[in-house]
């Protein structure tokens, strides 16, 4: 006997969910990776805030110009760095897009062949079910003219 439909669809259904759950992991690696980057910039936006304040303490009771530009200097690669991370972190945004998109068309996919494969079952449950229904009409006709075949037998 031929395997059924709802049977073939088992692997596919099974290949489809691992590739979905590969994407998922993927994206979820991703955005581990943005709230790491996310991190480090508030880290650098404290360090910015409290260095800041700092100069502004220092200044206020007199700062040479050499302590004023190295300083000065300073602040600025702190802010480029802020920049650069900001830039990173945008990036990575795109990259995260990309892997949930493509996580949500394996998503997709996935469904689609659970309700091919749901939809088969159906189909061959209602098959199973009218050839049931037809061996068993059969079953009783054939039944009923043996009973009637008795019946003829016993009046002659």
């Amino acid at each position: 006997m031929p395997k059924l439909k709802s049977d073939r669809m088992k692997p596919i259904n099974q290949l489809a969910e691992k590739k979905e759950q590969e994407s998922a992991v993927v994206f979820s690696q991703c955005m581990n990776q943005v709230r790491e980057l996310e991190n480090q910039l508030e880290k650098l936006y404290s360090y910015r805030a409290g260095y800041h304040q700092q100069m502004t303490e220092i200044s206020s009771r007199g700062l040479g110009s050499n302590r004023l530009q190295d300083t000065l200097m300073f602040m600025n690669n702190l802010n480029k760095s802020i920049e650069g991370l900001l830039f990173q972190i945008d990036k990575q945004k795109e990259i995260c897009d990309a892997k949930k998109r493509l996580w949500m068309a394996q998503h997709n996919k996935t469904k689609i062949y659970t309700n091919v494969t749901e939809k088969y079952i159906v189909q061959e449950q209602f098959a199973q079910n009218k050839n049931e229904q037809k061996l068993l009409d059969e079953f009783n006709q054939s039944l009923f003219h043996r009973k009637l075949k008795s019946d003829k037998n016993s009046n002659s």
